[in-house]
């Protein structure tokens, strides 16, 4: 089930600027301003590197504004959001977005993101998601996620997961690097009856390696 994360008053809070570093995104004509933590933070059990930025989340808020007629007035859930980019590019081109991950500072850092970036109360939430037990969830236009298929542990649990939230003919969005874990969860959606579009597109960035991401778009058929 989504449960509510706490505002954010969490380890990060509003007055401890000295623990968040800012960073600026471009993507074609907007830039989305980003506060991440200084300090990384063991996430537990589970792998997760919700603090950083990725190519493939810089790769697919760019693919969200060149497509933002797409995204106007939709349900969009960005799936693992971290520091909440690929929401943030979603929101500013008009959805409606819930940012879900399974650790509470991520969604502390997605939702001061938004609000940074001019997303009002009502356009966005934050939620702890956990994909192994969801819970029952409304259904969403579009699912968002980046590079968060890296642990074949969780692959037929997000797909499960998507199956749930996914409305008829609803489209998930993945992006990361064409390796193994990826084909083999791409595969595995096409064989639970997914359509499959692959883009791919080469990231020159400052301060990000250079790399050929790929986007998946998955639609229901």
């Amino acid at each position: 089930m989504v449960t509510r994360a706490n505002r954010i008053h969490g380890a990060y809070g509003m007055t401890n600027e000295s623990s968040v570093e800012k960073i600026t995104i471009g993507l074609a004509d907007m830039q989305i301003r980003m506060l991440a933590p200084r300090d990384k933070e063991d996430s537990g059990s589970r792998i997760s590197f919700w603090w950083g930025i990725t190519s493939a989340a810089v790769v697919l808020a760019r693919h969200i504004e060149s497509h933002c007629e797409d995204f106007y007035g939709r349900r969009v859930i960005e799936l693992g959001c971290g520091l909440g980019l690929t929401g943030i590019a979603a929101g500013l081109a008009g959805a409606n977005v819930l940012f879900t991950d399974y650790v509470s500072q991520a969604l502390e850092f997605a939702e001061r993101n938004a609000l940074l970036n001019g997303l009002e109360q009502g356009a966005f939430d934050t939620g702890i998601l956990d994909w192994e037990n969801p819970g029952p969830l409304q259904e969403f236009d579009v699912a968002l996620g980046s590079e968060i298929v890296y642990d074949y542990f969780f692959h037929g649990s997000l797909i499960r997961l998507v199956r749930q939230i996914l409305k008829p003919h609803g489209t998930i969005l993945l992006a990361d690097r064409k390796r193994l874990c990826v084909s083999r969860f791409i595969g595995r959606m096409i064989s639970a009856g997914f359509n499959c579009e692959e883009t791919t597109h080469k990231l020159v960035l400052g301060g990000f390696p250079d790399q050929e991401i790929s986007i998946f778009a998955l639609t229901m058929s």
